[in-house]
Formats: structure tokens, sequence, C-alpha cells
């Protein structure tokens, strides 16, 4: 029992003791039938009656209620801050689990029909990072005209479905405060799959309550700055192994579909199987060229090279976020660091922003700790606190690799 509901009770009781002594009063007066004479004429008790154990009982009262207030008193504001403690730790308990149902979707404990907002489908059910579905829209000034919308004949005009990858969110704290994390769920990103949540975007549903119910679910599952770091380091040998994977998986299907082509033709089946075992193979061939060369240019890439690749060109560079080397005929990224979200890094535009030693420097302290909104930064720049730091999510000799890749840009 919290001391707060022994207070309230011992209250309680003494309510109840007070209201059934008035009430035992009142069943007295009834039960007696003769008449007293008015309190003002009626003959006073003398004092052997007034000062006995009467009185001596009411001052024994008197004196328990009023040790138990000077003892009560002093314990309640001895536990009071301790339980205010409590209360905040237990609103933030409920505002995270509010903001797990939100995220949740099928596959999660707190998952709910009518109010999860199904997060967890992009961004994976630990926010551990996903993909999900995407449709582009086509960008290309013929594409204005209306004849050319969604027209087969002009194939640039027709929006495209590509596979986007949701970054992880298990360190999005490690990267953004809590203020620039509410705008994101807020405002959403144009031009991706993440949408407006917040009523005050005009497109969203969540008032400033679920925003915040949101943000500390997010905070909630961060994994430490240590192992962040930790899998950073592991990530660069994973980038490598995933452009040889695309190479070993595009091996396999070609292989598979050579061998059933010369089933086919060993059965002597029709022209049109083989006509359908050609065009796969082809496909197949030109596919893996394209992961061949996409592997080799991987691999021969350096560490802040990948290191931006895996950290930055979700922003800088266009296309980056649903790039795969087997989907042929979609948009190929544009060249590293050109822009994209974040502005563009290339033709010295860093070296401008950020000139000489002393701006590089700078430039490492704006990659590792930023600087908050409307504040400045190099040379005549004003953050909008959009830009993630990553002094929690990488290392210094990391964040120096970044910056040396970026200013060679």
């Amino acid at each position: 029992m919290s001391f707060e509901t022994a207070i309230v009770l011992l209250n309680v009781a003494v309510g109840v003791g007070i209201l059934g002594f008035i009430l035992w009063r009142v069943v007295n007066l009834r039960r007696n039938p003769e008449p007293r004479p008015p309190m003002n004429i009626a003959p006073g008790l003398p004092d052997e009656d007034l000062e006995g154990r009467k009185l001596e009982r009411v001052l024994g009262w008197a004196l328990l209620f009023t040790i138990i207030l000077a003892i009560a008193l002093p314990v309640y504001f001895l536990f009071e801050p301790n339980r205010e403690a409590t209360a905040s730790q237990e609103y933030l308990q409920a505002s995270i689990h509010r903001g797990a149902t939100l995220f949740a979707n099928q596959q999660s404990k707190y998952y709910s029909a009518t109010t999860s907002l199904l997060c967890a489908n992009c961004h994976g059910v630990h926010g551990e990072g996903g993909s999900t579905p995407f449709t582009l829209q086509p960008e290309a000034d013929i594409c204005q005209v209306k004849s050319n919308q969604n027209n087969v004949n002009v194939p640039e005009c027709l929006s495209q479905s590509v596979t986007w990858q949701a970054p992880a969110l298990n360190t999005a704290l490690l990267r953004f405060d809590t203020g620039e994390l509410a705008n994101i769920i807020t405002y959403g990103r144009p031009g991706t799959p993440m949408p407006p949540w917040g009523v005050a975007s005009g497109k969203g549903v969540l008032g400033d309550q679920g925003i915040q119910d949101l943000v500390n679910f997010v905070q909630s599952i961060q994994i430490s700055p240590k192992k962040a770091q930790e899998e950073s380091a592991q990530a660069i040998s994973q980038f490598k192994a995933q452009a040889e994977s695309y190479v070993t998986s595009t091996q396999t299907n070609l292989t598979a579909a050579q061998q059933t082509l010369a089933q086919d033709q060993a059965k002597n089946a029709p022209a049109s199987t083989i006509g359908i075992d050609q065009a796969a193979i082809s496909q197949l061939q030109a596919q893996l060229a394209s992961a061949q060369a996409n592997n080799t240019q991987v691999q021969g890439l350096s560490e802040g090279a990948v290191l931006f690749e895996i950290n930055c060109a979700r922003c800088h560079t266009q296309n980056w976020s649903f790039f795969d080397p087997t989907k042929l005929g979609q948009p190929a990224p544009e060249p590293q660091g050109s822009g994209a979200f974040g502005p563009n890094l290339t033709n010295g535009a860093t070296l401008i922003q950020f000139p000489g030693n002393t701006g590089r420097q700078l430039q490492i302290s704006w990659v590792t700790v930023g600087v908050p909104a409307n504040m400045p930064y190099g040379t005549r720049g004003i953050s909008d606190g959009a830009m993630p730091h990553f002094g929690n999510l990488l290392t210094a000799q990391q964040i120096a690799a970044i910056v040396d890749y970026e200013r060679s840009l």
C-alpha cells in the first residue's frame, strides 16, 4: 500500500467515525423523551462534571489527532517528491504504451485494429529499419503536358513502383533531438513514403499528445551509442557483401534459367516456350551485368565513401533510397552527394561552405554535434535543425573519413 493510499484511507476512517458519532448522538436524543429547558436558562453543570472523565476523553482525542497531524504532514511532504517522480514515470510508461500501439502492425505485441498506424510495416517491428512499396511520380518537363501523363508511348511519364528503404528508428534519437523527431512525424518527408501524421500539417490525424507518445516510444527503443558504433563498423563490410549478393543471386537465377532452356530444348518444347526461356535469360544477363558493375564500383569505394553511402546518401543523393542494381528500368542514383532532401555537396560546394583546414574542423563539428535551428554554421550557413548529428552513431575517425570524402566531391 502506498503512503498516499494510507492517508486517504485514514481520512475516510476518520470521516466515517465522525459521521457515526453524529448519528449516534441524534439517535440518543430521539430516545430521550424528557423535555429539557433551553440551554440559556438551564442550570449549568458543576465543575466536577465539567472537569471529569468526559473532558479528559475529549482532550485525549484532541491530543491524539494533533499528534497524527504533526506526524502525517511532515511525512507527506517527505514522500511527496518521490510520489511525484513515480507519477511522472507511470505517465511516461503509459505514453510509451500508447506510442507502441500507434507504431504497431499485425506482428507487434501492442497492435490494435482501430488505433495502430502500422509504422512497423516500413520501419520494422522493433524499429530496426525495413522497406515499403512506393510509387514514383514522373518529374520530366514533358510530363507536365496532360496528354503525356500515363501515356505508354511516353515511358518517362509513367509512374514507377519501387521498394523504398525506410530508416532504422532505434538510432533516430542518436541522430536527432526529440524536437526534430516530432517535427518529422508531424510533417513527414514530402516525396517519400513517410506521410505527415500531425494535425498541425493539415493532413495528419495525431494531436500533440499522439506525436509525443510516438516520440516517447521511439526513445524507449534506442540502442546505446556503443552498440550503434559497433553496428556502424560492421555495416561497412555488410554493405560490400550486399553488393556481392546481388551478383551471386542473379548468377544463380541465370544458371537456373539456362538449365530450364536446355531442358525445354531437349524436350522439343514449343517455340513460344523456348522464346520465353530465352527472353528470361536475356533479362537475367542484363541484370547480372548491372550487378557486376555495381559490385565493382562498391568494392573500390573508400571507407569514407561507404560510410557516406550508409549514413548520408539517403538525404544527399537522389534515388538512393530505392536503388537495386538488378531492377532495370528504374531511375539510377544521381551522382553521389549531388543533393536531394539535403543540399548539393559536389563541385566544391563543401569547400565553399567550410573553407580551409579551419573549415574542415568546423565541418567535423557540424557532422558530429550540429547546431540548433537558426544558429550559424560554416560560412554564412543558418541551421534549420534538420541536419542529423552523428557523434553518437559514428566514431571520430569515421566522421573524419566522411568529411574528407565530402570535401573531395
